[in-house]
C-alpha cells in the first residue's frame, strides 16, 4: 500500500472494478491511527467475551445431569454458542453416586441413582484474534471517475471526509431550534419552497461559521467552547447561543446603548469587522 499524499497515517491500494456494468476504481484505505485505537477496543471486547464464556463453562461444570449423554450434549451446546473459547481436549464426564439416607452410607450399600458432571478446559486460539484484527482500520471508497489525474486518492479521501460537514449541517436543520416539525405542508410546491428557505439558512449558517473559524485562526485568537476551554473552531450554533441576553437600552427616547456584551462576544464582533462592530456599537 502507498501513502496518501497530504494525509499522515493513511495508506491506499487501487484496483479496477466493474459494478452494475459501470467501470470504477476501488480504493482500499488503511488508517493506522484508527487501527491502533480499534485494536484496543477489540482486545477489551474479546477479553470480556472470553471471560463470560469461561464463567458459563464453570457453571456448566457444577450442573448435575441424569445421564452421560445429557452432560455431553450440554457441553456441545456451550461449544456451539461460544464465539471465542474452544475446548482444549475431549470433555470428561464424572459419575457421582447419590444416596437417599443421611450421613455416610455403608460400604456395601448401593446408590439410589447417579449424577453426571461434565468437565472441560477452554482456551482462546491466537488465530481468532489475528483474524479479528485483520480488517481493523480498513475501509473502501469507489469512484466512476477513471482519470487518475482528475481525481487521485488524496482528493477522493478529502471529498469523502467533507461529507460529514454537509451531513452535520442538514442535521442542524432538523433540530427543534428551527421548529420545522410545527409546519405542515401538503402541496409539493410549498414543500419545495420550505426546503429552499431551509437550504438558504444552512448556506448562511455555514458561511458565518467558516468566517468565524477562519478569522480566529488568522488573527490567532480563541473563543471558549461549551467546556469553557479556548478553541478556534466553534460551531455557529454555539456562537449564536452565546449572543443571547444582549439588549438595547434606550435613554430619553434618544440615546441607545447595547448592554450585556461580554469579552467572548466582543471577540466575535471584532474579528468579523467594521460592519458587525457598527451594529453593536
Amino acid at each position: 500500500m502507498k501513502p496518501v499524499e497530504g494525509y499522515e497515517d493513511y495508506y491506499f491500494a487501487q484496483v479496477p472494478s466493474t459494478y452494475g456494468d459501470v467501470q470504477q476504481r476501488w480504493f482500499l484505505f488503511l488508517n493506522k491511527k484508527r487501527r491502533q485505537s480499534e485494536q484496543k477496543t477489540l482486545i477489551r471486547k474479546m477479553e470480556k467475551q472470553s471471560l463470560k464464556e469461561a464463567r458459563d463453562l464453570e457453571k456448566l461444570r457444577k450442573k448435575a445431569f441424569l445421564c452421560e449423554d445429557d452432560a455431553l450434549q450440554a457441553f456441545a451446546l456451550w461449544q456451539k454458542q461460544s464465539k471465542l473459547c474452544q475446548s482444549g481436549s475431549e470433555p470428561e464426564v464424572i459419575r457421582k453416586p447419590c444416596y437417599s439416607g443421611k450421613g455416610r452410607p455403608p460400604s456395601d450399600s448401593k446408590p439410589d441413582h447417579f449424577e453426571y458432571f461434565v468437565h472441560g478446559v477452554c482456551f482462546v486460539a491466537c488465530e481468532k484474534k489475528e483474524h479479528a484484527q485483520a480488517s481493523l482500520g480498513y475501509f473502501i471508497l469507489s469512484t466512476n471517475e477513471l482519470d487518475q489525474n482528475r481525481l487521485h486518492a488524496g482528493e477522493l479521501l478529502s471529498t469523502y471526509k467533507s461529507q460529514q460537514q454537509v451531513e452535520g449541517g442538514f442535521r442542524f436543520l432538523k433540530s427543534p431550534d428551527f421548529l420545522v416539525s410545527s409546519l405542515y405542508l401538503k402541496k409539493p410546491e410549498r414543500i419545495e419552497s420550505l426546503l429552499m428557505v431551509m437550504t438558504l439558512c444552512l448556506m448562511v449558517y455555514a458561511a458565518i461559521q467558516h468566517r468565524i473559524r477562519h478569522e480566529l485562526k488568522k488573527q490567532s485568537r480563541v473563543f471558549p467552547n461549551q467546556k469553557k476551554k479556548p478553541c478556534q473552531n466553534p460551531t455557529a450554533r454555539w456562537v449564536f447561543f452565546c449572543f443571547q441576553g444582549i439588549n438595547v437600552l434606550t435613554v430619553n427616547n434618544q440615546e441607545q446603548h447595547v448592554v450585556g456584551l461580554k469579552e467572548k462576544q466582543l471577540t466575535i464582533i471584532q474579528i468579523l469587522g467594521i460592519s458587525y462592530e457598527s451594529v453593536y456599537s
